[in-house]
C-alpha cells in the first residue's frame, strides 16, 4: 500500500515542475502585442502616393509631417506654405517683369526698322523727314522707359529668388524626413537654420530688386506678398 500511494505523489512531484516549466516557456515564446511593438516610420513615397500620382513625381504631404512629427510638424508646415506662397508670387511677377522687358524690346525694334525705312525713302516722298525724327525720338523713349523700369534687373532679382526659395522648401522637406525617418525630433539649431536662411533669401531679394530701378515699386511689398 505504501508502495502503490507514494506512485502518485512521485508523479505529481515530476509533472508539475514539467508543467510549470511549459507554461513559463510558453509565456517567452508567446509573440509580443502589437501596441507594444516600436511603431516603424511610414515612408513619405507611401502616405504621399496620391500627391506623387497627381503631380507626377515625388512629393511630400502635410499629413506625412503631421503623423512623423506631431506638434512639432506646425513648424515645417508653416514654412513649407509660406516658401510655397512666396515662390508662386515670385514666378508670377517674374513673368510679368520679363513679358514687360520682351514687348519693350519688340517696340524698341519697330521703332528703329521704322526709323530706317523712313529715312531711306526721305528723298523719294517729300515731308517724311519728319516721321523718321518721331520715329527715331519713341525709340529713344522707350528705351529710357526699359532702363528706367529695370524690367529685366527686376526678372533676374524675382527669378533667384524664386530658385533660393525652392532650394530651401527641399532642405526643409528633406531634414524633416530623415528626422522622421530616424526617430528624431527637430531641434531649435535646424528650425533656427531653415528661418535664417529664409531671412537672408528676403533681404537679398529686397536689395537686389530696390536698385533694378530708381522708381519705387511699393505695390511689390505689400502684405499678401
Amino acid at each position: 500500500m505504501t508502495a502503490r500511494s507514494s506512485l502518485p505523489s512521485r508523479l505529481r512531484a515530476v509533472l508539475l515542475p514539467l508543467l510549470a516549466l511549459a507554461v513559463l516557456v510558453q509565456g517567452l515564446l508567446a509573440p509580443v502585442p502589437a501596441e507594444a511593438q516600436p511603431a516603424q516610420p511610414v515612408s513619405f513615397v507611401e502616405a504621399c502616393a496620391d500627391k506623387s500620382e497627381e503631380r507626377g513625381r515625388l512629393r511630400y504631404c502635410d499629413a506625412y509631417f503631421r503623423e512623423g512629427l506631431g506638434p512639432q510638424a506646425d513648424t515645417v508646415l508653416y514654412l513649407r506654405d509660406r516658401i510655397t506662397t512666396l515662390r508662386a508670387s515670385q514666378e508670377v511677377n517674374a513673368e510679368s517683369n520679363y513679358e514687360s522687358f520682351l514687348t519693350a524690346v519688340a517696340i524698341v525694334a519697330f521703332l528703329s526698322i521704322a526709323t530706317m525705312v523712313l529715312v531711306t525713302s526721305e528723298r523719294r516722298i517729300s515731308g517724311i523727314a519728319k516721321w523718321s525724327s518721331v520715329a527715331s525720338a519713341a525709340a529713344v523713349l522707350v528705351m529710357v522707359a526699359i532702363l528706367t523700369l529695370g524690367w529685366l534687373d527686376k526678372y533676374r532679382a524675382e527669378d533667384a529668388a524664386m530658385l533660393e526659395l525652392g532650394l530651401l522648401r527641399d532642405q526643409v522637406e528633406v531634414e524633416a524626413s530623415h528626422a522622421i525617418a530616424s526617430g528624431r525630433k527637430l531641434d531649435e539649431a535646424t528650425i533656427r537654420r531653415w528661418t535664417d536662411r529664409l531671412h537672408e533669401i528676403g533681404i537679398r531679394f529686397a536689395s537686389n530688386y530696390g536698385a533694378a530701378s530708381i522708381v519705387p515699386d511699393l505695390d511689390r511689398f505689400t502684405p499678401q506678398n
